[in-house]
């Protein structure tokens, strides 16, 4: 027998999301939907558990340290911003299954969601491309750790670049000289990195790979 699908859809906005329940629940009349305001009960899920998180209301899911690694079955963020797409190499690292933008969440939810229900994942061809550039970038240098750190401060794709070289080492010269720019460029980003990261001086990044995998670790 088939399981059923349990959907939660987690927002503040209780207007829309009982708006969204109504109508997903009439699309897909073998799930079960659930409305919840937090996050702070989803632990534990099942593999055929579907959660759309509500990124309007709810804000940026790495500050709230959510893993849906840790905490098990699919999540999909909705109501998501453009600047979202080149944190998506973090996403996926963290075990989210989708992104949809703010201006294409209702036409895109169903077809997301029978993809994910499909077992694969709902990221647009852009933000695909992009994490697949990104893992040949990173290698083997703490891939997920530096993938989760862009998207939980928002670093830009030349901010990540900037901050992998800056944790292999390299000087600003260096870097200026590899991505053929001017070290007064790399200076620049180089302050705003430390600025979204709450850092110092640029020994004190390294900490942040430490960190990081503590606070994202599974119990």
């Amino acid at each position: 027998m088939t399981k059923t699908n349990e959907i939660y859809i987690v927002s503040e906005n209780v207007g829309w999301a009982d708006a969204m329940k109504g109508w997903l629940s009439r699309i897909f009349n073998d799930s079960a939907f659930y409305h919840v305001k937090t996050i702070d009960e989803l632990w534990d899920l099942s593999n055929i558990a579907i959660v759309i998180y509500d990124k309007e209301t709810l804000g940026n899911p790495c500050l709230k340290l959510v893993s849906p690694g840790a905490r098990g079955g699919e999540w999909l963020i909705v109501n998501g911003e453009r600047d979202d797409i080149e944190a998506c190499p973090g996403l996926i690292a963290l075990g989210f299954s989708g992104l949809i933008v703010s201006e294409s969440t209702i036409e895109m939810l169903p077809k997301a969601i029978r993809t994910i229900i499909d077992g694969e994942l709902w990221f647009s061809r852009e933000a695909l491309s992009l994490s697949l550039r990104q893992i040949i970038r990173v290698g083997k240098h703490s891939g997920s750790s530096v993938n989760i750190l862009a998207v939980k401060y928002k670093l830009t794709q030349r901010e990540q670049q900037i901050f992998l070289s800056l944790l292999q080492g390299f000087t600003n010269k260096e870097i200026a000289l590899k991505m053929c720019v001017s070290p007064s460029t790399i200076k620049c980003h180089v302050s705003n990195i430390l600025l979204k990261t709450g850092k110092h001086s640029r020994s004190q990044l390294s900490s942040l790979l430490v960190d990081n995998v503590s606070e994202y670790s599974v119990s």
